[in-house]
């Protein structure tokens, strides 16, 4: 199991999963390494699950917020090579946890034992985030424009936003995030050569399928595209089909992802 400390978070397990596979989950914007436990839960007894825990929330909270996904990249792939882990992995990314997972994965030595899951997200070279300027009304929330964004996307967190106190503690988070987010740019010709699932939700604002195809570009191995019913957050609506998308991984298609498991 990995054993990286500070960036990841291991989910505990009832008892030891049944394969080598380990899957990393990288959250959304404001989110946290726990953020995917609903769908660590369905796969615990099939593979080790973990979390990659950004700085600036949870027991980080006291360390400055990233600003660069190019940088963070950096830092959760020295993590990674540092880590106990030798087996199979899917490295499965939704939102913003994507393009982190997708720029990890470039930065790993060796990509023949990973499986990449790009969640809710565009292809990189097609990313485009609306503006978070803030309004120009002085009577005006000035956090307005982050705040229909966040609505707009649904999801969990946007019930944080009800809430005075949480609100205050969540949007620095998510603001952050957002900016990095937006700034960030793959290098050109930047691709990957393990295979990527690309998943995507049917009604979700922030995507479509052209944009999901476009990951081809960014891979010299396979692409699978899914399409969920959903919005943004359609993982939450579909845990369960998602879960067995990744067992699908983890089993019987062995062979046809690529992964090497020797």
């Amino acid at each position: 199991m990995l054993d990286a400390e500070r960036w990841v978070r291991s989910f505990p397990v009832a008892a030891p999963p049944a394969t080598p596979w380990t899957i990393l989950f990288f959250p959304h914007s404001g989110g946290s390494a726990a953020s995917h436990r609903h769908l660590a839960v369905q796969v615990a007894d099939i593979a080790w699950t973990a979390g990659v825990q950004y700085p600036g929330r949870a027991e980080r909270q006291r360390e400055p917020l990233f600003t660069d996904v190019h940088v963070l990249a950096n830092q959760v792939a020295e993590a990674l090579a540092a880590a106990r882990e030798d087996g199979p992995m899917i490295f499965f990314g939704h939102s913003l946890g994507a393009a982190v997972a997708y720029e990890v994965v470039r930065r790993m030595p060796s990509q023949q034992r990973i499986v990449l899951v790009a969640s809710g997200h565009p292809a990189p070279s097609r990313l485009s985030l609306p503006a978070l300027d803030a309004v120009d009304d002085a009577s005006k929330d000035p956090d307005e424009p982050l705040i229909e964004l966040v609505r707009s996307l649904g999801g969990a967190d946007a019930d944080l936003l009800d809430h005075a106190l949480l609100r205050r503690m969540f949007l620095p988070a998510v603001r952050g995030d957002l900016m990095a987010h937006s700034r960030y740019r793959p290098e050109a010709g930047s691709a990957v050569s393990c295979p990527v699932i690309a998943l995507m939700g049917t009604t979700d604002p922030f995507t479509n399928l052209p944009d999901v195809q476009a990951w081809q570009q960014h891979t010299t191995s396979t692409l699978r595209v899914h399409a969920l019913p959903g919005g943004h957050f359609f993982t939450n609506e579909c845990t369960r089909e998602v879960a067995d998308i990744l067992r699908h991984v983890m089993t019987t298609d062995r062979e046809g992802t690529g992964v090497r498991h020797g």
